[in-house]
């Protein structure tokens, strides 16, 4: 069962107060501000005002998102630091340190950010786009980006009709869902020189969990000028956080053949974490441990649930070798696996940690 912890901010007696006066103030203010944005549109619309010609304003999540930065500096700046600050509390927090009595360390409700996809494009933008910026989730936990995207100008990613899909690298830590979560997007895409990128997507919209009761897979999507964004997503009631390694304990990856790692829980079996897709390039191996670096690590399983980790060998889309494995979630501490390939074996190791609502 979650527990609160302590907060800066005064809050009613106990947390389901707390959590009705969030969802009815958080759903009183979207009503507000979409009856305001119909009311602005239905007066452009009456004065004969092209849609094209409405500027970036016409945008209602661009002009959402940038009121959240100044919400959000009067509310957090004095404890949260800046703005742009990402969160510096790590994974594995309460792997093989006991947690202390103020940070009320349970298993809890969390976010499991499994995809983001560019769904749609519009307004004369075509297929492959060079898109570059930065997607982040903040949390009640020290209300900072935990970056899930984040690629500068010069490293572009292109993205296609067929794959539309971020190669996203984080969580970097359980998001934690006791209040509500912000999604925070700023994505551009590329053009001939600076001053022709455009505004792919713009917007910081909130998240709440309204259903607790058991995990589940859900889909939330953004439209703004230019694209329609969309995440998938789990909602994981009474969970821990694993982090997981890969390392090459015998053989070697042969050239030639695409590896693709992911991760998921058995509660929702339709969806998945990839933790690395290595496409054309070799797999990434450091150390004399020759441990794999994986683009994504963290990922959140329920208490009571199950933990399934997948190794493909992949050549094109046609799979080679598959072979996965299970854990039963823990704690504390670490657990640890095998996979046989053929060609080479890899350690799987997941450590576990309980995960606390304050700093």
């Amino acid at each position: 069962m979650e527990m609160d912890a302590p907060s800066c901010r005064p809050t009613p007696s106990s947390k389901e107060d707390r959590m009705s006066l969030l969802v009815a103030k958080v759903k009183a203010e979207w009503d507000e501000r979409v009856a305001r944005y119909a009311a602005d549109k239905a007066a452009r619309e009456k004065e004969g005002l092209p849609e094209e010609d409405s500027g970036e304003e016409d945008d209602y999540y661009a002009v959402e998102a940038r009121e959240f930065r100044n919400t959000w500096n009067f509310h957090y700046s004095r404890y949260s630091g800046c703005f742009e600050d990402t969160t510096t509390i790590p994974n594995m927090r309460f792997t093989y340190k006991k947690p202390e009595p103020r940070h009320i360390a349970t298993p809890r409700t969390t976010l499991q950010i499994f995809s983001l996809k560019v769904s749609k494009i519009r307004e004369g933008l075509q297929w492959p786009l060079q898109v570059f910026g930065m997607v982040a989730i903040r949390d009640c936990v020290d209300h900072n980006r935990n970056i899930i995207f984040d690629r500068p100008r010069d490293n572009c990613q292109i993205l296609t009709r067929e794959v539309p899909n971020l190669k996203l690298t984080g969580p970097t830590r359980a998001v934690v869902l006791l209040d509500p979560a912000t999604f925070e997007v700023d994505l551009k895409v590329k053009g001939t020189t600076e001053p022709e990128d455009k505004c792919l997507s713009f917007l910081a919209v909130t998240y709440i969990n309204f259903t607790r009761l058991h995990s589940h897979r859900l889909t939330r999507d953004f439209t703004s000028r230019l694209s329609t964004v969309e995440f998938e997503l789990g909602s994981m009631v009474s969970s821990v956080e694993a982090t997981i390694a890969l390392r090459i304990i015998n053989g070697s990856w042969p050239d030639g053949y695409r590896a693709q790692f992911t991760a998921g829980t058995t509660s929702i079996s339709s969806a998945e974490i990839i933790l690395l897709d290595s496409g054309d390039d070799k797999v990434p191996v450091v150390g004399y441990g020759r441990s794999i670096t994986l683009s994504r690590c963290v990922a959140s399983v329920e208490e009571i649930g199950e933990l399934k980790v997948c190794a493909k060998a992949l050549r094109g889309d046609k799979v080679l070798v598959g072979r996965k494995i299970i854990f039963k979630p823990k704690k504390e501490s670490a657990s640890d696996g095998t996979l046989h390939l053929g060609f080479c074996t890899l350690g799987v190791t997941i450590s576990w940690s309980l995960i606390s609502s304050s700093v």
